[in-house]
Parts: structure tokens; C-alpha cells; sequence
């Protein structure tokens, strides 16, 4: 069981994903359109809304960990933890993302609010992921800065997670950035400061793979893994 500190940081996760999330859904619904010409309006809200959220991200995950391992803060940078920094591609082509998701869909004969739809599911999972990427990331630069008396990490499942999620709830995580993560995932990492009792095996029912930008993502293993397609 997670202690008090840990909910209270994945709560704060969460609404800092909703807050992230909210603003871009709003940027996205008050375009007057979704061509080319629109796409830097969207940008000048998303983009900066987004990093916030996640520079926020930062500096609560690395409070929390100074708290639960009654330790000073090492003062991490934000600047390799959000944004590009973190995916190492710029925000601005991945926020142009959904517009593309939308332009395909018209292309491919799909009807226009289908469309938008689709744009908008996409908009909102990436500021989801950017969010809970910066805090896994956070993790690992803890963990790498203060290695003494750290054995890694648990997994903490979210209130909402999903079957794989509550599957590995518990699992150990030698190091955060093998923590993997999926759409919408809302699950948090406990630091072990002695030895974990379970293995790091994966229950049959999860998968776990390599995804250029996001690295580890959970997935389906009936699923082929074959990188971005379906992922934000």
C-alpha cells in the first residue's frame, strides 16, 4: 500500500494534468478552423500551457521525493524535463499533431466532427503523457543525482488505472525511466529505501516496449508494438 506522501503526489499529478488538458481542449474548440492558418493560434496557448504544467510537474515530483526520503532538494533543471528537452522534439511540431490526425481523417473520408474529435482525443493525450513524462523523468534525475540508499522505485497505480496498470500495481522499477507509461496513464512511483520482495517480471497479460519519444510504454502483448501509431 502507498503511503499518504505518495497519493497525495499522484492526486497532484492529476490535476495537473487536468488543468493542462483543460486549457487545450478550450484552445482547441475555439478555433474557427482547423487549416494550416490555425494551427499557430493553437500553438501560442497549448504550447505554453503545456510547459507550465509540466516545469510544475518538476517541482512538485522532486518536493515529493525530498519529503518521502527526508532529504534536501537537489535543485534539478527543468530545461532537460520538459518540452523538447524530454522528447527531443520540438513542442511545435508535436502539438501540430492533431491537426494532422484531422487533415488525414478528412482525407481518408472520415465526416468533419469525427474528425475534430479525433484531433482533439489527440491534443488532449499528448499534454496527458508531456505531464506524466516530466515527472518520470524528474524521478530518474533524482534517483541518478542520489543514488546512496536508493533502490529504485514501485509502481503506483492511480485511482482510474486501467487492467495492465493494477496488473503491475506494486511491481518494482529498478530505475523511473523504465517506468512504463500509455495513454492517460495516471500512475505513480513509491521510492523503495530497502530491497523490493517482488521481481521485476511482467504478468502474461502486459507488455512493455521502446517508443522513440516516450520510452517505455505499456501495452497489450497481442498488440504488435511498432512505435508512435496510437500513442501521444
Amino acid at each position: 500500500m502507498a503511503s499518504r506522501l505518495t497519493d497525495a503526489h499522484v492526486e497532484a499529478q492529476k490535476r495537473l494534468r487536468a488543468a493542462a488538458t483543460a486549457t487545450v481542449a478550450q484552445a482547441w474548440r475555439n478555433l474557427p478552423a482547423y487549416d494550416r492558418v490555425n494551427v499557430p493560434a493553437f500553438l501560442d496557448t497549448a504550447v505554453p500551457a503545456v510547459l507550465a504544467a509540466q516545469r510544475q510537474s518538476v517541482a512538485i515530483t522532486e518536493a515529493y521525493l525530498a519529503a518521502y526520503l527526508r532529504r534536501a532538494p537537489i535543485g534539478v533543471n527543468p530545461d532537460n524535463l520538459i518540452g523538447a528537452g524530454l522528447r527531443g522534439v520540438d513542442p511545435a511540431e508535436v502539438y501540430t499533431r492533431p491537426f494532422v490526425t484531422v487533415w488525414t481523417a478528412l482525407g481518408n473520408g472520415i465526416p468533419y466532427e469525427q474528425a475534430l474529435s479525433a484531433g482533439l482525443q489527440r491534443a488532449t493525450e499528448t499534454a496527458a503523457m508531456d505531464v506524466q513524462m516530466s515527472m518520470r523523468a524528474t524521478s530518474s534525475a533524482v534517483q541518478q543525482a542520489t543514488p546512496e540508499g536508493f533502490y529504485g522505485y514501485q509502481r503506483v497505480a492511480d485511482g482510474g488505472a486501467c487492467e495492465f496498470c493494477q496488473e503491475i500495481d506494486g511491481a518494482y522499477v529498478k530505475f523511473a525511466d523504465a517506468m512504463a507509461l500509455h495513454n492517460n496513464c495516471g500512475c505513480g512511483l513509491e521510492p523503495l529505501t530497502q530491497p523490493h520482495s517482488r521481481a521485476a517480471k511482467l504478468p502474461n497479460g502486459v507488455a512493455v516496449s521502446e517508443h522513440g519519444e516516450l520510452g517505455a510504454v505499456i501495452h497489450d502483448p497481442a498488440h504488435d508494438f511498432t512505435g508512435p501509431s496510437g500513442l501521444n
